[in-house]
């Protein structure tokens, strides 16, 4: 088909032939108006195995004419010189099975490489790849739909709201948060942020989700509390290959409505930030993140509240995507809060806003 003319030896151009003939991709080639010079075997098998009509495919057919005009506009692009390849994925399905497939298409020069004659299409299966994208879909939008539900319910008690949303970057989220009543007027709140996102931090924070209740309930204070995650840290994740270098930055507060004291360990987090009263306060880090060290030295620190008091937790992709310093974040929270006082529904309007860098997390803790 590349050259009628039959010679007793190998030609480059009958080699040429043969070797497109010989290929398993289905493949075709046309001019500059879309008029189809070649095709091989494995192009006309397709067609017919599949009801198609070799004579509207074939040899001296206009490849535009079957095609959408979104495709004639990208292969277009590689004809006259301003795209130096296209793909294009499509489903082309059997009567008797799904298929996908992946169109390929790149200039065709002349013999001097100067000018673009022409264009070649290939035409690869990729439906395994995809029924496998497929599956692994399904399987991520269980895992997520399993992360949203054991979202824990928020505290809307006469002297205390503790509330709080999240955003993931990918499919699962690395950030988690959760409180916990210890007893009549003592909560323990805590949000970490896993290092990285998508799926490994997703799974990584279910994991750790699942010990936050024992630990808070049992240790309660934030010394006892930061070190017994770090070592359930280091039990979980730092015995397998390629888990050397996971931690998780994160805050837990103690939070004790009768004597009006914060108490927190903060573990590489940013600040979260604090309005009692007229003043206001950071809860900045005073500890390395968790699963760093494995005998890490703990710092805790206590803050005396007065009435009226609100704090945010946050994890750095808030900031991140706002484009904001640590300090710079921390200045433009405080100044949110001070001019709204439903903070927990003013902080997740402005997270529904943002185009979203990383995972984002948000806390949000009001004393009357």
């Amino acid at each position: 088909m590349l050259d009628p003319r039959r010679t007793t030896g190998i030609t480059r151009d009958s080699m040429t032939e043969n070797i497109i003939q010989s290929m398993a991709h289905h493949i075709a080639v046309i001019d500059q108006t879309g008029k189809i010079l070649i095709v091989n075997s494995a192009w006309s098998d397709y067609t017919r195995f599949n009801g198609g009509d070799p004579d509207e495919t074939g040899v001296g057919n206009n490849y535009f004419d079957v095609s959408d005009k979104e495709t004639v506009r990208q292969i277009n692009m590689v004809l006259n010189g301003t795209a130096d390849r296209i793909v294009i994925e499509y489903p082309c399905h059997a009567p008797r099975e799904k298929r996908w497939f992946a169109m390929n298409v790149t200039p065709l020069r002349d013999a001097g490489q100067r000018k673009i004659i022409g264009a070649v299409i290939t035409h690869m299966d990729v439906t395994d790849r995809k029924l496998l994208e497929l599956r692994q879909q399904k399987d991520l939008d269980m895992a997520k739909s399993i992360q949203k539900r054991v979202v824990i319910d928020p505290v809307e008690e006469e002297h205390i709201k503790i509330k709080g949303f999240y955003l993931a970057s990918d499919q699962l989220s690395g950030d988690l948060y959760a409180w916990y009543k210890l007893n009549a007027h003592q909560y323990g709140v805590i949000l970490l942020d896993i290092m990285g996102h998508g799926v490994t931090a997703g799974m990584m924070s279910m994991a750790i989700r699942s010990i936050l209740e024992g630990i808070i309930t049992d240790e309660i204070e934030p010394e006892k509390v930061y070190r017994k995650l770090n070592d359930q840290f280091h039990k979980l994740f730092k015995s397998g290959k390629g888990y050397k270098n996971f931690f998780c930055t994160g805050i837990y507060m103690l939070l004790d409505i009768n004597d009006r004291i914060i108490s927190y360990v903060n573990a590489g987090h940013p600040g979260g930030v604090g309005v009692s009263g007229k003043e206001s306060f950071i809860l900045k880090s005073n500890n390395p993140p968790i699963g760093l060290s494995k005998e890490p030295v703990v710092i805790s620190n206590k803050i005396q509240i007065s009435e009226h008091t609100k704090v945010i937790l946050y994890t750095d992709g808030f900031t991140d995507s706002m484009g904001l310093r640590i300090t710079e974040g921390e200045q433009f929270i405080l100044q949110e809060m001070r001019s709204n006082d439903q903070i927990h529904d003013h902080f997740e309007q402005i997270v529904s806003n943002l185009d979203i860098k990383d995972d984002i997390a948000v806390v949000s803790v009001s004393f009357d």
